[in-house]
């Protein structure tokens, strides 16, 4: 089985699933620079998700009352409030809007899930499971799949004030050979049972294709694996 991931915003309360686009949840699956996952993120962080805090979540880790971290203390205090203390992955699953929708990469996957929702409506009136697309039941494709994943060139951490580009970071494995088509972010942001917690966990995360003036270019990230 293992320990699945999703990409998600405690601000908004949302979040994007890599199954919804075919992919595999482990946290290594989808970390291809080309993954449409990670491309469906930098759409978010150019738009809607500019400025929130994001994390890498995995379902099988709990969140302390006692945490120095902005965004696990955030997802703490949610899960008390939703009757889920510690348990945030459920809170988000029940509670969390699921944003996949939005992109027409996931439309194949996510419209089937939404035609399941509808026939379980119509049959019964209403539905038994949180609706986690957050669809108008009696509209339920209004403004979705409107969206395109596409990748920005440079991944910035606006709390650090640095960043990186693969024109010119160098992404290293351990051995010190060159990662040629993983990208870090899900390694730094990542919050879970397999994984220690992100050098960027809690920090506002941005991307842009205009290099960011005043910030730090990282030369270098060993992705340890």
């Amino acid at each position: 089985m293992g320990e699945y991931y999703q990409w998600v915003n405690v601000d908004k309360k949302e979040y994007i699933c890599p199954a919804d686009f075919d992919y595999g949840s482990k946290f290594y699956e989808s970390m291809h620079k080309d993954s449409t996952p990670l491309h469906a993120l930098h759409s978010l962080l150019t738009d809607e998700w500019k400025g929130d805090r994001v994390l890498w979540f995995g379902d099988e880790c709990s969140v302390p009352e006692q945490s120095s971290n902005g965004v696990i203390k955030t997802l703490y205090e949610q899960s008390v409030e939703f009757g889920y203390p510690e348990d945030a992955f459920d809170m988000i699953c029940e509670s969390y809007r699921n944003v996949s929708c939005l992109f027409k990469e996931a439309e194949k996957d996510v419209r089937e899930w939404i035609e399941d929702d509808l026939e379980e409506y119509r049959e019964n009136g209403k539905l038994d499971h949180f609706n986690e697309y957050g669809i108008d039941l009696d509209n339920p494709y209004e403004g979705l799949f409107l969206k395109t994943a596409k990748r920005r060139m440079f991944t910035i951490n606006h709390t650090k004030k640095i960043y990186y580009t693969f024109a010119e970071t160098d992404m290293l494995f351990l051995d010190r050979t060159k990662n040629d088509y993983g990208d870090p972010l899900p390694i730094l942001m990542g919050y879970g049972r397999v994984t220690e917690p992100g050098e960027w966990l809690g920090d506002v995360i941005g991307v842009s294709d205009q290099r960011p003036e005043g910030y730090s270019l990282i030369k270098e990230i060993c992705m340890k694996w």
